[in-house]
C-alpha cells in the first residue's frame, strides 16, 4: 500500500532541501517517482506530488504545491505560497511571483515572468457542462504584472506585456501591450520591445540567501531562447 510516507523522488547533487519538505507525494495514479535536476534550493512546507520533473537549479519558497504530471525546465523560480494543480508544461529560465495559481493545462514558455497574485483560469463555465478544461497557453518572453486573470483558453503571444491587474479574456497577439478589464491591446513602446532580461530571470539568487550566481552565463544559449 502506497503511503505519502514512502520516498518516491530523485533529487540532483548539492541540493538543499529545508525540513517540512514532501517530495515525490504518492497518489493512486502515480507511476514514476518526482524528478529533480542539480542545485535545487526548497523551502519548508513545500510539497512536490510524483511524476512531476523538474530540472536543474529549480528554486521555491515556502508552502509551494506543485500537484502531479508537472513539468518544469531548467533555472526556474515559483515563490511562496503558488499551487500549480497538475498537468502543467513550464519551459526554461520562468519565475513565478508568490500568490499564483495555475490549473491544469496550462502551458507557459520560456522566459516567462508572472507577477505575484495572478490567477489562471481553465473552464468558462465550471460544474455547467461537461466539455475538457482548457489551460492558457503563454508564449517565450511574456512579461505579465501582478494581479492578473488569464482566462481559459486564452494565447499570450510572445514579448507580450500584460499590466497589473488587467482581465485578459481574448488572445493577445505577439510584441503587445495589453492591459485594463478587459485588456484592450495596444503598440509595445520600444523600450519594452527586446523580451524579459535573461540576467534578471536566470540567477539563482535569493534576498536571504545568494547574491551572486554568474553560472547563468554559462547556460544562457540552452535557456534564454
Amino acid at each position: 500500500m502506497k503511503t505519502a510516507s514512502e520516498p518516491f523522488y530523485e533529487i540532483g547533487r548539492d541540493a538543499q532541501v529545508d525540513p517540512d519538505v514532501i517530495l515525490g507525494y504518492r497518489w493512486p495514479g502515480d507511476s514514476r517517482p518526482t524528478r529533480i535536476g542539480d542545485h535545487a534550493i526548497i523551502r519548508s512546507g513545500t510539497i512536490i506530488y510524483a511524476n512531476t520533473t523538474i530540472g536543474h537549479r529549480f528554486q521555491c519558497g515556502h508552502h509551494v504545491l506543485i500537484r502531479a504530471e508537472v513539468t518544469i525546465g531548467n533555472r526556474c523560480v515559483v515563490h511562496h505560497k503558488c499551487t500549480l494543480e497538475g498537468r502543467i508544461r513550464i519551459g526554461n529560465g520562468v519565475k513565478l511571483m508568490a500568490h499564483i495559481y495555475i490549473p491544469s493545462t496550462t502551458v507557459i514558455g520560456n522566459m516567462v515572468f508572472i507577477g505575484p497574485g495572478t490567477t489562471f483560469l481553465n473552464d468558462k463555465y465550471p460544474m455547467r457542462r461537461p466539455a475538457p478544461v482548457d489551460g492558457a497557453h503563454i508564449e517565450d518572453h511574456v512579461c505579465i504584472g501582478g494581479g492578473v486573470t488569464v482566462c481559459p483558453g486564452v494565447t499570450i503571444g510572445r514579448n507580450s506585456v500584460i499590466g497589473a491587474g488587467s482581465l485578459v479574456n481574448k488572445d493577445v497577439p505577439p510584441d503587445t501591450l495589453a492591459y485594463g478589464v478587459p485588456a484592450r491591446h495596444h503598440l509595445l513602446p520600444d523600450g519594452l520591445s527586446r523580451g524579459n532580461i535573461p540576467e534578471l530571470l536566470l540567477p539563482q539568487t535569493d534576498l536571504w540567501g545568494a547574491q551572486r550566481d554568474d553560472s547563468w552565463k554559462d547556460e544562457m544559449q540552452d535557456v534564454s531562447r
